[in-house]
């Protein structure tokens, strides 16, 4: 049976497809720079919290609502959703004000389409498949405090041993034992059954590609950092849906940044602000034409180098709806 066999059992495609680990950009980039502070074992070296030295999202002038009508400068209008990428039923609350929007709309454009084909691309990406295991690269203390804290997922052992470091930490960025289907894919739903096209931004490809573009030293570090400090981590991640539900932007984007570190701003960089600039770039020629809902994750709506800014930059007028 392959690693990508053998995940299935713990990874159904249901799950997958559900949101519950896909799509991965955001995810991973949450985790990363969340680096919270608890007590661990003496067998494993646990680092410290490391506070921002300032708002990385740079001063914020959106800062309430997660829709927005975006409107082009020869007078098209689009409507944008920031998501979040979870099945909390707070978040999926969103949904009914979505739907007609939606309905409205000629198009949905999303960050990635996720059809099987593309879940079992990226479920395969996740583990090593060049002989070596996380028990090779990773000390043995770090690889126990993983699997410990991988095992309320129904990951066992075997499995998070096949498993590459930024696909452990970004599984760690997750709440435990959610299930059901994440806000995106409700979405996508809802477009597929109104007769909608989808069009994605990016490829699978190209998501699996920042992570291939992570060094393996930093990746590794980010794990410590998430295996060290799960557990607040996990409150972390209840403390941003509650800024999501309350439409908070500002306070969203600012509670995610609060304790980035050096590795953190370096996938920011990355995992954010570069993949803003390209989703800019192919964003223009439907926005230019009007009548699309795009939902994207809310983190890439605020700042200076967020796309609310950056749409403004180039004419479009940018008004909250809700």
């Amino acid at each position: 049976m392959s690693t990508a066999d053998q995940a299935s059992a713990v990874f159904p495609r249901r799950a997958a497809a559900a949101g519950t680990y896909w799509p991965v950009a955001l995810r991973v980039w949450l985790c990363a720079l969340l680096f919270l502070l608890s007590h661990s074992p003496a067998a494993l070296e646990c680092g410290p919290l490391k506070r921002a030295d300032s708002n990385l999202f740079g001063p914020i002038r959106h800062e309430h609502g997660l829709l927005w009508r975006i409107s082009a400068p020869d007078g098209g209008d689009s409507v944008m959703l920031g998501t979040m990428h979870v099945a909390d039923p707070r978040v999926l609350a969103i949904a009914a004000t979505a739907q007609p929007h939606i309905a409205a709309a000629r198009a949905l454009v999303v960050e990635v389409e996720l059809d099987r084909a593309a879940i079992g691309v990226l479920q395969d990406a996740m583990f090593y498949a060049d002989g070596r295991s996380l028990r090779d690269v990773v000390s043995a203390a770090l690889f126990n405090r993983t699997a410990a804290a991988l095992r309320p997922y129904g990951l066992a052992p075997e499995i998070v041993a096949r498993m590459k470091p930024w696909a452990a930490f970004t599984t760690l960025s997750l709440p435990a034992g959610q299930s059901g289907l994440a806000l995106d894919l409700v979405l996508a739903d809802a477009a597929r059954s109104a007769g909608k096209p989808v069009i994605e931004l990016e490829s699978v490809a190209e998501q699996i590609a920042v992570f291939d573009a992570v060094g393996e030293a930093d990746q590794i570090e980010i794990l410590r950092e998430a295996a060290c400090h799960h557990a607040l981590l996990q409150r972390e991640t209840e403390a941003m849906i509650e800024f999501y539900a309350a439409r908070d932007l500002a306070g969203l984007a600012a509670r995610a940044v609060s304790h980035t570190g050096q590795h953190g701003v370096a996938l920011l960089e990355a995992l954010l602000w570069q993949r803003n600039e390209r989703m800019l770039e192919r964003l223009r020629p439907v926005l230019a034409q009007g009548g699309v809902f795009v939902a994207v994750g809310a983190l890439h709506l605020p700042g200076t180098r967020g796309l609310l800014e950056g749409l403004e930059r180039e004419g479009y007028r940018v008004e909250a709806l809700y």
